[in-house]
């Protein structure tokens, strides 16, 4: 398990929503403070807002992917384009590893996986999503550093 795996996995147990669990793990490289991250990614938990669209895990891993690697300068069309290759590129491999990029279609499969227990207690439902999306970020980082 990756650092910021496990503390995206100890956030969400702490109440925060899968989004703001993925981005403030990353709070130590973006640079952000744990409230701005908090605030900012306040409204992506279950699919935006409960909408059921893109997984909030995933969406605070595009975000944190926002702040570490995209450009400043709008008019830069390459970098911009690269970036959402990048973008793509993650998302493609959340969904190859859990079968969607959407949120009710993940929160369906959750029915049908086996109950997991830790030390007693019952795993809450989308640990597993927080957790693949912050390793999927931290494979991806570490993939561009070379």
């Amino acid at each position: 398990m990756t650092i910021h795996e496990k503390i995206a996995v100890d956030l969400f147990n702490q109440g925060y929503n899968c989004s703001q669990s993925v981005f403030c793990a990353f709070c130590d490289v973006t640079g952000l403070s744990r409230d701005e991250a908090f605030k900012i990614s306040s409204s992506f938990g279950g699919g935006m807002g409960r909408l059921g669209e893109v997984c909030g895990a995933l969406t605070g891993a595009f975000m944190a992917m926002g702040m570490l690697l995209s450009g400043t300068n709008e008019k830069d069309k390459a970098s911009k384009e690269e970036h959402y290759v990048r973008v793509k590129e993650l998302g493609t491999r959340f969904q190859q590893e859990k079968g969607s990029l959407l949120c009710r279609d993940l929160l369906e499969t959750n029915k049908t996986r086996p109950e997991e227990f830790r030390d007693g207690v019952k795993v809450k439902d989308c640990e597993h999503l927080v957790a693949k999306a912050a390793q999927l970020l931290d494979e991806y980082l570490q993939e561009l550093k070379g």
